[in-house]
């Protein structure tokens, strides 16, 4: 009788492939290797052409509307081992860590302990924390590309690694779209938000734009329940932060861009490269230039883990953080482009940048959500009580206000361009939401810091929305403004809140009004146009006001 033979399987083990015999391509070890007692291996995977070719175009291909829409494939799962076998300890990691996946990652812990951010506690190490969910996880080793092509100059040894990563994330999410549970939702969110970041850091801003614009479209097929926030769901919260953390970054990396490269024409450097490779070979001249700059974006580029794998909650809610180190860098961002309106040279406009206030900031945004998180007695020396912040505020609120304030006041988030409509709505209804909880604020002490902090709040909302609507956006592009009456709602809510503070107080001159402001941060009165900055938004208020 003559052997049946078998059917040919392109993903079995290499054992059964080399024995000629059926694989159950059951992993990590097949159980007929397992039943023979033989090793039992698989080839590494390998990213496919097309894919890897797609991913390194600097645009994306013709017709193509998102960079994750490839053909649709199931999520990967947690891997389960086969009873008895022995394995490497990286092969019970929830996803698969092919290439120089584990180097890369051991390379991203141990950078804790080189750059002091590490927790006393490492289990509480947000790399530690990623490895319990496969997600987080594949979003870490993203994380940990983009930390060592900045901390060396290249990612070259590990690009394999990376981009394989890169291409099961997309591939997930693809999976995940239409989904309607609300966890699928959320982890859908922050997976882009990573692929957005990881595109900005290597120099591909437009399509960390689309990335962006892509959450934007996620959060509107879900309806009303992506604008729903819950408070007490920290799933909810995270992705919030996440989207404030990614948004910021990235826009800020572009207008960063921008002014760099007028600054390299005005010393008579043509700009006729706007590729990526390019793109990123600037901001490694930028590294070089601003003193301690590249050091403190690596520290908080190791703890941006923290937004998707953060350590248990000590208590049912999360802390107030303090907000006096945040708004203290906002006054210098402030004064130093007070300078530029004086004398508004390539020199003074990338000073702005290089004299280190929005890399500062972007770290104390992070530790200060990280903190938010911790034990109250956690660093807390014997005998010491614990402390608590001079200016309380949510972390959500105060780093919404922040990029309101990047953006209307400072211009140095997205270029000079208006916000995309749909990023400004949700980060105006985050700064809504924290206004709504602080209003007690409004009945304190006449001039108190808090009193004068939920004001300052409520007067930028206003504010971003009028510059915004003020626009002539809705002529030329009406189609990208389907939410104008909803922004127009949430201008006229703000503009209630100034207005209460106002009867409250009894202010209606300009002047005592820019004092208030300027116990945080505000423009000088002569900076802009020669008249107080913001002075109009006021008037506009005083016009309805009664």
């Amino acid at each position: 009788m003559s052997q049946r033979g078998n059917t040919r399987s392109r993903a079995g083990c290499l054992t059964c492939r080399q024995r000629h015999v059926r694989c159950d391509e059951h992993r990590p070890s097949c159980q007929t290797c397992l039943a023979g007692n033989r090793s039992c291996k698989y080839a590494a995977p390998v990213v496919p052409l097309r894919d890897r070719r797609m991913l390194q175009k600097n645009v994306l291909p013709p017709g193509q509307q998102a960079p994750w829409a490839l053909e649709k494939a199931d999520g990967l799962t947690g891997r389960k081992l086969a009873p008895g076998s022995a394995m490497d300890p990286f092969d019970t990691l929830p996803i698969k860590m092919p290439f120089k996946s584990q180097e890369l990652y051991h390379y991203f812990y141990h950078t804790g302990m080189a750059f002091s951010v590490a927790p006393a506690d490492p289990k509480y190490d947000c790399i530690a924390l990623a490895t319990h969910d496969e997600h987080a996880l594949r979003s870490t080793l993203l994380l940990a590309g983009i930390h060592y092509c900045w901390n060396t100059g290249n990612l070259q040894d590990y690009e394999s690694a990376f981009l394989f990563h890169k291409v099961e994330s997309i591939r997930i999410v693809n999976s995940w779209l239409g989904a309607a549970g609300s966890k699928t939702f959320l982890a859908c969110v922050r997976q882009i938000l990573t692929i957005s970041l990881s595109e900005a850091c290597l120099g591909n801003l437009a399509a960390a734009e689309t990335h962006l614009n892509g959450v934007m479209t996620l959060f509107d097929s879900h309806g009303p329940a992506a604008n729903a926030h819950n408070n007490d769901d920290i799933d909810s919260e995270l992705a919030s932060r996440y989207l404030l953390l990614a948004s910021c970054f990235v826009l800020a990396l572009k207008s960063r861009l921008e002014d760099f490269t007028l600054f390299r024409m005005a010393h008579g450097i043509d700009p006729n490269d706007d590729s990526s490779a390019e793109a990123l070979r600037l901001m490694k001249m930028w590294h070089k230039i601003e003193p301690g700059g590249l050091e403190t974006r690596l520290k908080a580029v190791r703890l941006f883990p923290y937004f998707f794998s953060p350590p248990p909650i000590h208590g049912s809610r999360r802390k107030s953080v303090d907000a006096v180190p945040i708004i203290d860098c906002l006054r210098n961002m402030t004064e130093a482009a007070d300078r530029v309106c004086a004398n508004p040279t390539a020199e003074n406009i990338n000073r702005v940048w290089n004299d280190g206030g929005p890399t500062k900031l972007l770290l104390i945004l992070v530790t200060s959500h990280i903190s938010s998180f911790a034990n109250d007695n956690e660093n807390q020396g014997p005998g010491e009580t614990p402390s608590q912040p001079l200016l309380h505020s949510s972390w959500s609120g105060i780093s919404a206000v922040v990029e309101l304030y990047m953006h209307s006041v400072l211009n140095i988030l997205n270029a000079g361009e208006p916000l995309e409509y749909r990023l400004l709505y949700r980060i105006i209804l985050i700064l809504k939401r924290d206004v709504e909880q602080t209003r007690p604020d409004l009945g304190g002490i006449h001039g108190s810091f808090r009193q004068s902090l939920w004001f300052w709040k409520a007067f930028l909302g206003a504010l971003a929305l009028s510059q915004h609507m003020s626009i002539d956006t809705w002529t030329s592009t009406p189609e990208k403004w389907p939410c104008e009456a909803e922004l127009q709602d949430l201008y006229e809510w703000f503009g209630d809140c100034v207005r209460a503070w106002s009867a409250v107080t009894g202010t209606t001159d300009w002047n005592v009004v820019q004092s208030r402001l300027a116990m945080f941060a505000w423009p000088a009165a002569s900076s802009r146009d020669g008249k107080g900055f913001g002075a109009n938004i006021w008037a506009q208020m005083k016009k309805t006001y009664g």
